[in-house]
């Protein structure tokens, strides 16, 4: 702690005596040093908004292009996805164009009213979000029923595994290392093509149980794994998958409440060699278990997910096991399960590593089949929505997942799309103007917009200036300015937060945050509105298989 505090007050002292040096040598005022701070600001705002134009405009003609490599058929007879979202994305130049050149006050107001909104949203979301992380985290840590006990009712183990032959040892030699002693360990194989078979079978010890089947998908195998199960209580996960050793009893702990029939375990990525997996790996910390922290307060979590997740056996007998009218199907039956009435929980400290996808392909599947998956099921279970039937998962749980997975995106995006045409378009009253003389900017700095734009006439108290100037550090009022900022700095401050919050997890991947922010964050979200676009109009669909290596924890 010393040599923490030691260093931090090295870094604070480094940093005021350079700001000092600055000053004097640039012998600046007051004035000149607020004006310097706001062209930065305005710098760095534009150098971030041309990051995240170049990602939306680049993941757009990637996206067109990897789409083609799916098994899911890319022809059909209707609207074409990314035609609609280009469409919309020329109504929204066409009609700033046309409202800056009529009224440019009205797309000032239209533009004040947006961005107002989605803060309000942004606020909201993230306040609901870390006030349940925080009331959960608090609760776990009270909470007597949560310790670990001598008890140990016999537990089975289901892997599905198609076409693993790379991972399925791995997983195998990490199930050996876990110290849970009254378990049963089945391994189903779903139809596998390649060696998946003959590498379980080595892998495996006498003690576990191989079964081979036709292929049928991943539902399929997991039920055939729990019809056959003896387990009171079956945990399921992936075959590319490596559990901590004390994963299942910090899983059925939660089952001593017997209202509890789901537990989601903790998902962290443990293949983290590039920059792709490492921003995969915060956004498995800060926008998935976050948010399964914010609903495990309300004992509601709505995906009990595929790589780690336990389950009550005579509850999924009850509900009917998973089915394949989905491909999202570990959300599907988590659904189901609180649709009967009882509770899902999420157990921080029940860790599986999971391999994330190596190259932008592989993840472009991957996330296709996860959000449009995940958009089958919330039409599914439509009927939940607003429902007094179902309590709280009916009256807010369903509702704000709606909110999450599908209002929330599209409207960020709209509103990401409006400020970029908003900033960058080139006749925008806010891009280029004429400005006052002396570096004063009419308007703006009360959050107005330009006023006497391209007129010719200078402002009172300087010179008249002819002509229009191009001045993209500060043609914006600045309350976009600090909108924007302002989103990029709480994003921060909530993965800190989480990844504070979180087990096991390296903060060095808070360094990560500005690029997941500005640029990755807007490559899955493009996924997610076309691959929902395409469940709209009725595309057909294939499960999207990616290869595996097998991965080593973190």
């Amino acid at each position: 702690m010393n040599r923490a505090l030691a260093i931090a007050g090295l870094f604070v002292a480094v940093g005021l005596l350079t700001i000092l040096m600055l000053w004097n040598f640039l012998s600046i005022n007051l004035d000149s040093a607020l004006l310097f701070f706001s062209q930065v600001g305005y710098m760095i705002t534009y150098a971030s908004l041309l990051l995240c134009l170049f990602t939306v405009v680049a993941t757009f003609i990637w996206y067109s292009h990897v789409r083609k490599k799916f098994s899911s058929p890319t022809q059909h007879t209707g609207l074409s996805v990314g035609g609609l979202i280009l469409a919309t994305t020329i109504l929204i130049i066409v009609v700033q164009i046309t409202v800056a050149l009529l009224n440019p006050n009205l797309l000032y107001h239209i533009s004040f009213y947006l961005f107002s909104i989605s803060l309000v949203m942004f606020g909201v979301r993230n306040t609901v979000t870390l006030g349940g992380a925080y009331l959960h985290n608090r609760h776990e840590r009270h909470d007597p029923t949560l310790t670990l006990t001598n008890e140990a009712p016999l537990v089975t183990v289901v892997v599905p595994a198609y076409n693993e032959e790379k991972a399925i040892g791995k997983t195998i030699d990490a199930l050996l290392q876990l110290s849970y002693p009254n378990k049963e360990i089945i391994i189903v194989d779903d139809g596998s093509t390649d060696g998946t078979l003959e590498a379980a079978k080595t892998h495996a010890r006498n003690d576990f149980r191989v079964i081979t089947k036709q292929n049928g998908g991943k539902w399929d195998a997991l039920n055939t794994g729990i019809k056959v199960a003896k387990g009171e209580f079956i945990v399921g996960m992936d075959a590319d998958t490596l559990l901590d050793p004390d994963a299942i009893q910090q899983l059925t702990k939660h089952f001593s409440d017997p209202d509890v029939a789901a537990i989601a375990g903790n998902v962290k990525v443990g293949n983290r060699r590039g920059l792709l997996t490492k921003l995969q790996a915060l956004e498995y910390v800060v926008g998935i278990n976050l948010y399964r922290r914010s609903e495990a307060n309300l004992q509601k979590v709505t995906v009990v997910p595929g790589p780690i997740g336990a389950f009550r056996a005579s509850v999924l007998r009850e509900t009917g096991l998973f089915e394949g009218d989905t491909f999202a199907e570990d959300a599907d039956i988590t659904l189901k399960i609180l649709k009967a009435g009882y509770k899902t929980a999420y157990e921080p400290q029940a860790i599986g590593y999971t391999e994330a996808p190596r190259s932008m392909t592989s993840l472009a599947k991957q996330r296709y089949r996860w959000y449009r998956g995940s958009f089958q099921v919330l039409s599914k279970h439509k009927d939940m929505t607003f429902n007094r039937k179902y309590g709280r998962t009916g009256t807010f749980v369903m509702p704000w997942a709606i909110f999450n997975g599908v209002i929330y995106p599209w409207f960020m995006f709209f509103t990401l799309m409006w400020l970029l045409v908003f900033w960058f378009n080139p006749i925008s009253p806010y891009t280029i103007f004429q400005p006052a003389t002396g570096g004063a900017h009419p308007g703006l700095g009360r959050g107005q917009p330009p006023s006497g734009r391209g007129s010719g006439s200078g402002s009172s108290g300087g010179s008249t200036q002819i002509g229009v100037v191009i001045d993209f550090f500060q043609s914006i009022p600045y309350i976009y300015v600090g909108w924007f900022l302002a989103f990029t700095l709480i994003e921060v401050a909530i993965a800190a937060y989480a990844l504070a919050l979180d087990v096991k997890e390296k903060k060095t991947l808070i360094a990560y945050t500005i690029l997941n922010r500005l640029s990755f964050i807007y490559v899955l979200d493009m996924v997610r509105m076309l691959s929902q676009l395409e469940q709209v109009f009725h595309y057909p669909m294939k499960w999207e298989k990616i290869e595996h290596h097998g991965i080593e924890t973190v």
